[in-house]
């Protein structure tokens, strides 16, 4: 029997929490698997986020409250996590996400009969977001997203996780530097460098939230850029994306590219317009900022 921990990072996600962990508490696990405990760090929150979850402790005692009364950023939730949590596997998901049904299953059963596995994330899914336009850029880099990993875990070269929804093995990691942008790839990179391979679980579907709007958009792009270079930087190697494989291996990425756009030409030809300059504006502002601050900061803003 393996024990399975779930770690949430939450900042102020009143309107969310609930949802959440009612989506935890209701996955069936195989009967290989035991949820233990649902260890949910709560930092810097002032909407009442930690007054819920210290409810949901009283009515479970596998939820677990850790308040924060300073926001000091992802990565200090995570060691919070690390360091605490008891389980054989740990499941590591963002408080502002909700898990489908038989999600939780489909991610730990990859940790099942084989020792060797100690990394694997899910298949996000993005929220509709109010804004149309938003709405259609996410759905596609989700896709292109989603492929890639796909493509990379069944090619053994899987180096990246998505931050949504992740689980490691007991063992994999003690801590995680104080001011990591993006957690996902900097443990996907980790253990790529100790000749582990990322699986990639298409059946362990979560749902993301989306931005609202373009700028929103913008930025969280401009954050992802940062991070990804920030890994660089701290391990020495890039994480596998899809705009690495254009330079690596450009025949798979435009085989990723054309399974995932070829089939709705008037989206794919709309998606372009908008993402591309889009993207190349995130990494001028990405590169802005590293100039100005090489350090990056634990904490970002909360993207609308």
């Amino acid at each position: 029997m393996k024990d399975v921990s779930i770690g949430i990072c939450a900042h102020n996600e009143a309107r969310r929490i609930s949802t959440l962990l009612d989506s935890l508490l209701a996955q069936e696990l195989p009967s290989e698997f035991l949820l233990t405990e649902i260890i949910v760090v709560a930092s810097g929150c002032t909407d009442g986020t930690d007054v819920i979850v210290e409810e949901r402790t009283k009515s479970d005692s596998r939820v677990v409250l850790i308040r924060e009364n300073e926001r000091r950023g992802k990565s200090s939730a995570l060691n919070e996590i690390l360091s605490r949590y008891r389980g054989d596997i740990l499941v590591l998901v963002n408080g502002d996400a909700r898990l489908l049904p038989g999600s939780l299953r489909g991610l730990v059963q990859e940790f099942n009969g084989d020792d060797r596995i100690q990394l694997a994330c899910g298949y996000p899914t993005p929220d509709a977001s109010p804004n149309p336009i938003v709405d259609m850029i996410e759905a596609v880099w989700w896709r292109l997203h989603n492929r890639t990993l796909q493509a990379l875990s069944d090619r053994g070269r899987g180096n990246h996780c998505c931050d949504e929804l992740m689980a490691l093995r007991r063992g994999f990691t003690e801590s995680i530097p104080g001011n990591v942008v993006n957690d996902g790839a900097y443990f996907g990179v980790l253990g790529a460098l100790q000749g582990i391979t990322v699986r990639f679980c298409p059946e362990a579907i979560v749902i993301v939230e989306t931005p609202s709007n373009l700028n929103g958009l913008l930025q969280q792009r401009r954050r992802i850029v940062r991070g990804h270079r920030q890994v660089v930087q701290l391990l020495g190697a890039r994480p596998f994306t899809l705009e690495g494989l254009v330079r690596s291996d450009p025949r798979l990425a435009a085989r990723i590219v054309l399974s995932a756009l070829s089939h709705r030409p008037a989206e794919a030809f709309a998606f372009l317009s908008l993402a591309g300059p889009l993207e190349l504006l995130s990494h001028l502002l990405s590169f802005f900022d590293r100039t100005r601050s090489p350090e990056a900061p634990p904490a970002w803003p909360v993207v609308d």
